[in-house]
């Protein structure tokens, strides 16, 4: 659909150049009114052509500064005999799946505990002019945690404790940090920021993560999920 409004307009202004053209040409030739009925036409034609560009432009801006790309699934299942344990399968839009590599446990899925989980990643983004042509945010994960909704207490500062896993290693070259300290140098004037999704963690609940141009989004994967995110509201 997107390439129907570059197609229309083009379409638009090459008869609108040829009724130009041609009107001109007999308007040359004195035939006045065959000559200008071609120019008006013509000159009418190039206004939709311009028109269309312009729409299509804007249609364009709307589509890449709300351009969405998905990051990973990721599902829960209660442990038996325990309370708030979870086996989280964390599916990666490459079609990857994270997994804990404990000894004589190879493979299985990674536990958390709580009632909530959260991920984290460090989030590149770029200006609204490089979205349009074509530069998208880039992301690293970073972790993914269980923990207790209510851990803290309104009264004084308080201790709270997570579990999790990371889910990257330091590379030796940090771009996050270069991209912080030298970007404008090298024409990446966006913004680079941490950016996390928290969502409640039970037994069949399963997410969409959503990375945007500028930060993560969370969104229920099933049934069971949205039925679940209804209930709080």
């Amino acid at each position: 659909m997107g390439l129907l409004w570059w197609i229309l307009p083009a379409l638009a202004g090459l008869v609108g150049l040829m009724l130009t053209f041609a009107g001109l040409g007999r308007l040359f030739k004195l035939r006045v009114v065959a000559g200008g009925l071609r120019f008006l036409f013509g000159i009418g034609f190039l206004g939709m052509a311009g028109i269309g560009t312009f729409f299509g432009l804007n249609l364009q801006t709307y589509e890449r500064l709300t351009y969405e790309r998905p990051v990973a699934r990721i599902s829960f299942d209660a442990v038996a005999d325990e309370e708030n344990a979870f086996r989280v399968d964390v599916d990666l839009a490459g079609g990857e799946t994270i997994t804990c590599f404990d000894p004589g446990d190879e493979g299985e899925p990674c536990i958390l505990s709580g009632d909530e989980f959260s991920l984290g990643a460090r989030v590149i983004t770029f200006e609204p002019m490089a979205n349009m042509l074509g530069y998208d945010s880039v992301y690293r994960l970073e972790y993914i945690e269980g923990r207790m909704n209510r851990r803290y207490n309104t009264s004084s500062v308080s201790e709270a404790t997570s579990n999790g896993l990371a889910l990257s290693d330091n590379p030796g070259l940090d771009v996050f940090a270069l991209a912080r300290e030298q970007g404008n140098r090298v024409g990446v004037k966006g913004n680079q920021f941490g950016s996390a999704v928290y969502a409640p963690m039970e037994d069949g609940l399963a997410y969409d993560i959503i990375i945007t141009q500028q930060a993560l989004t969370v969104e229920p994967a099933n049934a069971a999920t949205r039925m679940r995110l209804n209930a709080e509201q």
